[in-house]
């Protein structure tokens, strides 16, 4: 044993502290080699763990989630948003001129009208009836009147008016022309003064002969089939029926 050795075990023995020097020289005395400190064999675990957690959340983190600095994650997280938004439906077509601006249906045109196909097509059966009439010197309502005579002789004006759907005002003219032209005459009733009958001359009997063709022309000149016009024709009173009804409602 050394002289410091001796003074240490004399000092304890006594009951004396070793000086602060001595103290201080063994706590400072280095670790031998090869042999790490318990401190740290405990810490090295711990950073490594910390180390490892880092890395792997590095990894686990996708590029896209990467933090940007200042302005630039601000546009990262508009681009974000803009992208998760639906896509906007599409516009609306611009108004044309077939679509009026204040939103009604657009105008039926003149050949679209149900009257006007009527009409004109009433007119130009009045034209094909205009050369056939000239022939017997009779207009077309005068031969409508006719017509009605020749089916039923003898019969009071009102029969007339029923039948042809004209009012007396508007067929009495009509009726004067035909006695004036000896077609027929207008005598009152014994019975009852009020009622005019209506009945054919021989001259207007005669007449009926001379339109008998009448029919054949008409029908070639609508270049249908019998059939079909006559399915046209019920089509058409139909119509004309349900017309009248709807106008007195």
């Amino acid at each position: 044993m050394n002289e410091t050795t001796d003074q240490m075990s004399l000092l304890d023995a006594i009951g004396f502290s070793a000086p602060e020097e001595t103290k201080k020289q063994k706590k400072a005395a280095p670790a031998k080699a090869g042999k790490p400190s318990a401190k740290t064999s405990e810490a090295a675990p711990e950073k490594k763990a910390a180390k490892t957690g880092k890395v792997s959340r590095a990894k686990a983190k996708p590029e896209a989630e990467a933090v940007l600095p200042g302005k630039e994650a601000e546009r990262a997280a508009e681009d974000v948003t803009a992208s998760a938004e639906p896509a906007p439906e599409a516009s609306t077509p611009q108004e044309t001129d077939a679509a009026p601006a204040d939103g009604t249906s657009e105008p039926i045109t003149l050949d679209r009208h149900l009257c006007f196909a009527l009409y004109s097509a009433n007119h130009a059966m009045n034209g094909v009836y205009k050369a056939l009439l000239k022939e017997i010197g009779l207009t077309y309502p005068q031969f409508l009147a006719m017509t009605v005579l020749w089916e039923t002789n003898n019969v009071p004006v009102g029969a007339i008016t029923s039948k042809l759907q004209l009012d007396t005002n508007t067929l009495t003219p009509l009726l004067k022309r035909l006695e004036v032209m000896g077609l027929l005459t207008r005598t009152r009733n014994i019975k009852d003064e009020r009622q005019v009958i209506l009945k054919l001359t021989r001259k207007g009997r005669a007449l009926q002969k001379k339109t008998e063709h009448f029919s054949g022309c008409i029908l070639s000149s609508t270049g249908l089939e019998l059939d079909e016009l006559v399915d046209l024709q019920g089509r058409i009173m139909k119509l004309r029926d349900n017309l009248r009804k709807a106008g007195l409602d």
